[in-house]
């Protein structure tokens, strides 16, 4: 399907791939892995023509239709309501649907002499339509859009009043609608919450066509991908296996090229010591040059290299600033009248404090940072920055915070545009950006390597209060880490938003919570765990004493078996509503497939077209719903029968088999 031919591309002075040779066969699911900045994405762009190769060929099968998802936005289509948005991923449909809808009208004028040869292309392109799936391209967009986490009121909405994660989700569903033959998907679980990713999951798991898959997302390689492709020093290396297949078989490929070299390295110094020792003997001249020509035959093995991410963050010590970095006192916020996000906020935030703001999505995390960081006026209340802070405000969408056309340095002159070249360089050198890397233009860099841009644009002119709004997107495993740490030793004060459970629980001494629906702003002085503790404490799950142990865990044990039995209900009910919608379903399809037949009859009238016309427009619509309800219900019956929450018998507890960690819930 795709084959690359000695395919080599460079930005500037950086070669990000070499002579590379692979295939990607059709009906395959690969894995696309490495650090950010090797050339994952450039491989995506020159399949869909969007670069092209410096050496090489890419070549693809003919008349193959190719869906890719990025990791920027396109822009252009902000005032787009959202559904149109996501249906427009079939452009061929709709430019079918389009001459149908002229042919229909030229069927109900005068232009009978004409109507026998409209009315055999109006069957072809019914045809074509239904086989493209047009009929239920309203339904399968909706369905996409709410398994994403989109509510039914939200699909009118214009694409420009969702935020960038949002947004990126409708990118998303756009690309799973269009059913292509190829379907690149560019760090797909960006911006997903857990119910999102599980969803895409399944989705993907029936997807009929050729899987290719950028991501660092453990849990989707290992479940999707059967082959794995490492992009790495300018090669890509196909692996046959899943995910941890592949991880032992790297490591194994690099032990035994590491001792397969050392046996060659041993071997090669015995011969260099008996040319040098025998060199000058007459006697020993035709053995010398005979070990000398072996010499030049021995073909020297190359050390199979681990892929690595560059950790690079380095945090320059924050200037001196009062205890007191900032504090709100009865802050509000609301971005239409009456609607607020928040009001009441009363916070303190002291000097050198590392705190999280957490909560569900759209409870208004973001604009909690913004207000804190003095993007957003408060719509209510106050907000004072204490004595000498120098606040440092990092965006979840640094691409729009970014000039595309700008390099590496000039990104950062921009910003201080008194600072020395030498002390841009020796910043960036800090976060990666060596030598000619430094010259990269912002539209070529990867996403991690515009997180660590935005860094260090923050981070030319030192702060002393970082807000940083999801500053692990986009980043591998060991930049993670490193940011991580630098964080940790971090002098200055850090108020940051994530979804990474693991990444807050490492640098947060305090939780700042938001409650969803205007439900309010909580401090709790412990880290994550602390806050989970309380959190439980306040549901009424407080730990047991030992002397009401058995009797706790005899009612937990009843409470338990009535769970289940309502589990069961819920199950047999979930069950019927599907069988229900099933059959409305049917009924509809069947109702479809009657007007198509008559549509198609040589002998139906005109008349008789047009109003079979009108009725399939209602049909498509009815069926839509129903195929949006028949989703969510589907949806609710796997959970149900998966038993998403299993009862513990003994503890009182529930084991979340999504996240694989205990979790109290109050009975």
């Amino acid at each position: 399907m795709i084959e690359f031919r000695q395919v080599s591309k460079r930005y500037g002075g950086q070669i990000v791939l070499d002579r590379v040779d692979f295939r990607l066969l059709a009906g395959e699911r690969a894995g696309i892995v490495g650090p950010n900045g090797a050339g994952k994405s450039t491989i995506f762009e020159l399949i869909v023509g969007e670069c092209d190769v410096d050496a090489g060929s890419v070549e693809r099968a003919k008349d193959i239709r190719i869906g890719h998802l990025r990791q920027q936005l396109a822009s252009g289509e902000e005032r787009t309501p959202i559904h149109a948005y996501v249906e427009k991923a079939a452009p061929d449909l709709e430019m079918i649907r389009e001459e149908i809808h002229h042919i229909e009208a030229r069927l109900a004028g005068d232009e009978a002499e004409e109507s026998r040869l409209l009315l055999r292309r109006l069957g072809e392109l019914q045809t074509q339509f239904e086989a493209q799936g047009g009929y239920d391209l309203h339904a399968r967009a909706a369905a996409a859009l709410t398994g994403l986490g989109f509510r039914v009121e939200d699909l009118p909405r214009a694409l420009g009043e969702f935020s960038g994660g949002w947004q990126m989700r409708a990118e998303l569903a756009r690309a799973l609608i269009a059913e292509p033959d190829l379907l690149l998907l560019d760090e797909p679980s960006n911006y997903l919450d857990l119910p999102a990713v599980e969803w895409l999951r399944r989705r993907l798991e029936g997807f009929r066509g050729t899987l290719a898959m950028i991501s660092h997302d453990r849990y989707l390689l290992e479940n999707l991908c059967e082959i794995t492709f490492e992009v790495a020093s300018g090669r890509v290396t196909r692996y046959p296996g899943r995910y941890s297949w592949y991880a032992e078989e790297r490591e194994k490929r690099r032990e035994v090229s590491l001792a397969r070299q050392a046996n060659e390295n041993r071997r090669r110094e015995q011969i260099e010591r008996f040319v040098e020792r025998f060199r000058a003997k007459n006697t020993m001249a035709t053995r010398v040059q005979s070990r000398i020509k072996m010499l030049e035959k021995m073909e020297r093995t190359e050390v199979v290299e681990v892929a690595r991410g560059r950790g690079h963050f380095r945090l320059a010590k924050p200037p001196h600033c009062g205890q007191e970095v900032l504090r709100c006192e009865g802050v509000g916020f609301c971005y239409e009248e009456g609607k607020w996000i928040f009001r009441g906020v009363d916070l303190s935030v002291q000097k050198g404090e590392k705190l999280a703001v957490v909560g569900p999505n759209g409870a208004g995390k973001t604009t909690l940072l913004r207000v804190m960081a003095g993007q957003l006026a408060p719509g209510e209340g106050k907000r004072t920055a204490g004595h000498l802070v120098v606040p440092g405000y990092q965006s979840q969408e640094t691409a729009d915070t970014m000039d595309r056309t700008r390099n590496c340095l000039e990104t950062l002159k921009s910003v201080a545009p008194d600072a020395a070249e030498v002390e841009i360089r020796t910043l960036l050198g800090g976060f990666g950006f060596s030598g000619e890397a430094a010259e990269k233009r912002v539209e070529v860099l990867s996403g991690g390597e515009r997180i660590r841009l935005a860094f260090a644009r923050v981070l030319i002119r030192p702060p002393n209060l970082l807000l940083l709004d999801e500053p692990t997107t986009h980043l591998d495993v060991e930049s993670r880490e490193a940011l991580q740490e630098a964080i940790a030793a971090y002098e200055g004060t850090v108020v940051l938003v994530s979804h990474d459970v693991a990444f807050v629980r490492a640098v947060a001494e305090g939780i700042i919570a938001v409650s969803p629906g205007g439900g309010g702003v909580r401090r709790f002085p412990g880290g994550y765990d602390y806050y989970r503790e309380k959190i439980a404490q306040e549901a009424g799950e407080e730990p047991c004493s030992s002397e009401k142990q058995v009797d706790a865990a005899k009612a937990a044990r009843v409470e338990a078996m009535r769970d289940r039995k309502a589990l069961k209900a819920d199950l047999r009910r979930a069950e019927k509503e599907v069988a229900a919608l099933e059959k409305e379903i049917s009924d509809l399809e069947a109702e479809q497939s009657v007007l198509h037949g008559r549509l198609a009859a040589a002998d139906t009238s005109m008349e008789d077209r047009a109003a079979a016309g009108r009725k399939l427009k209602e049909l498509e619509d009815a069926l839509a719903a129903k195929l949006a309800a028949w989703e969510t219900t589907g949806q609710r019956r796997d959970d149900l029968a998966a038993g998403e929450l299993d009862v513990d018998s003994s503890a009182g507890k529930g084991v979340c088999r999504d996240r694989g960690e205990t979790v109290g819930f109050k009975t």
